[in-house]
């Protein structure tokens, strides 16, 4: 497998927040996002044996494992095998929304997936079927917003385009903008479906763990 990185550590956002998970990051992303925080998966990373990726998930007793990057969709084999040899644990597929989820729906699995907003300058790219193969309760779509009119509008949008299908929808924050308005906003839109997420690890360490 071609990683950046591999190791153990808590999950900052999404389904399953704070809870210790196992990180599995690919290399390559077929995106090039203006609030990526992850460019440093853009290369081709280093190979990793099959083995030693599921015995260190093995020693870390981690019952979720995050398969993300990068773009882990770009890793379709890989993903399928990690999956199917560990049908006991939970897999978060972090995806940017611009390929094909339905491979990666399987029982043990959540799509977690970034869907790229006005600013992000990637919008284009998503691919609109996508929206239609989320799973009520167990995938969920993001939302990265620097809390502007424009992506708001777009936001609610999608809302709208979606609604009444059942699964969780996440507004996350960029880093460093301000969150309070964001969250106030979200109040104000009565939706049981929403959630607000902060990036937990950002708060904790000032530096990703590096496993490899």
């Amino acid at each position: 497998m071609q990683l950046i990185e591999h190791y153990l550590s808590l999950q900052g956002e999404g389904l399953h927040s704070g809870k210790p998970t196992y990180f599995v990051r690919f290399a390559r992303c077929n995106l090039r996002c203006q609030w990526c925080d992850t460019s440093y998966s853009f290369g081709k990373g280093t190979l990793v044996s099959f083995n030693t990726v599921t015995s260190k998930i093995k020693e870390s007793r981690a019952k979720f494992v995050c398969l993300t990057g990068g773009e882990p969709l770009l890793h379709t084999e890989d993903c399928i095998q990690l999956m199917r040899h560990a049908p006991q644990l939970h897999f978060d597929i972090e995806t940017g929304g611009s390929l094909d989820i339905q491979p990666f729906q399987v029982k043990n699995s959540s799509i977690i997936m970034d869907w790229k907003l006005e600013h992000s300058g990637m919008n284009h790219k998503m691919k609109q079927d996508n929206l239609l193969y989320l799973r009520p309760e167990q995938d969920l779509l993001k939302f990265v917003t620097d809390g502007s009119s424009v992506e708001k509008s777009e936001i609610l949008q999608i809302i709208e385009k979606t609604k009444n299908r059942g699964f969780q929808i996440s507004i996350q924050p960029v880093f460093g903008c301000e969150i309070q308005p964001i969250a106030d906003w979200l109040l104000s839109l009565k939706n049981p479906c929403l959630q607000f997420n902060l990036q937990l690890h950002k708060l904790i360490w000032a530096a990703h763990p590096v496993g490899i």
